[in-house]
């Protein structure tokens, strides 16, 4: 009887902290800087200098992704975008159906348009040799639950090559690397990552925009002319 009581305890906790999540208040915020961002248009800029270069879906169920005007790799030919939610989600488990399906989208979409300007460079290949020369992408994202840390969801698109092909920790060669102790704690070494302004920012985010648009129509997807 014992174990029947702390189960369903704990089924009770579980499904109360779930609920707290999913039942936030996930309307836009007046001072949360992305929430202004989402009613900027495709082709314009937000106070960051970031470039919002894809909208899809409404005002519950939409994403919007940005170029950043500045890159923690070669900034004549990294860049990094990054894509959010319209409304002020916090978590990835408050995305709704039609939300996670935009997401998706976007996801896909964002990352065929990185792999194609990538593709132009002559250097880089679909199956390379090292991992300097390959077309590779990576994707940072998070979502915390502690309140001075609790943001807007915000996730990271970045091609995966120099500084920032080093491994995360998460990752099985992060676990490989050589271990040093400076008398007090066991720490690993990493190379730097500067963030730099990129100098074509401009010039990517229109070709990222075309890339990016309806074909079939010569159209953003969300309908924004882009000049």
């Amino acid at each position: 009887m014992t174990k029947i009581l702390k189960g369903f305890s704990l089924l009770v906790r579980i499904m109360d902290e779930i609920d707290k999540l999913k039942n936030e208040n996930i309307a836009q915020k007046e001072n949360c800087e992305f929430c202004k961002e989402a009613g900027l248009k495709t082709g314009q800029k937000t106070s960051y200098g970031s470039v919002i270069i894809f909208r899809i879906g409404s005002d519950k169920d939409g994403w919007f992704a940005t170029l950043s005007p500045r890159t923690g790799g070669d900034p004549t030919k990294n860049f990094t975008l990054q894509l959010m939610p319209f409304s002020h989600l916090t978590h990835f488990s408050q995305m709704n159906e039609n939300s996670a399906k935009n997401f998706g989208i976007a996801f896909a979409k964002l990352s065929d348009a990185m792999s194609r300007i990538m593709a132009k460079n002559p250097a880089l290949t679909a199956m390379a040799d090292n991992r300097d020369n390959g077309i590779a992408l990576a994707i940072y994202g998070k979502c915390t639950t502690w309140k001075e840390k609790k943001e807007h969801l915000h996730i990271k698109l970045f091609q995966f090559r120099d500084r920032l092909s080093q491994p995360s920790v998460v990752d099985s060669t992060f676990g490989r690397k050589e271990i040093f102790n400076d008398g007090k704690e066991d720490y690993v070494k990493m190379k730097p990552v500067k963030k730099i302004a990129i100098t074509n920012v401009n010039e990517i985010a229109k070709e990222l925009i075309n890339i990016l648009t309806d074909f079939s129509t010569k159209k953003s997807v969300n309908g924004d002319d882009y000049d």
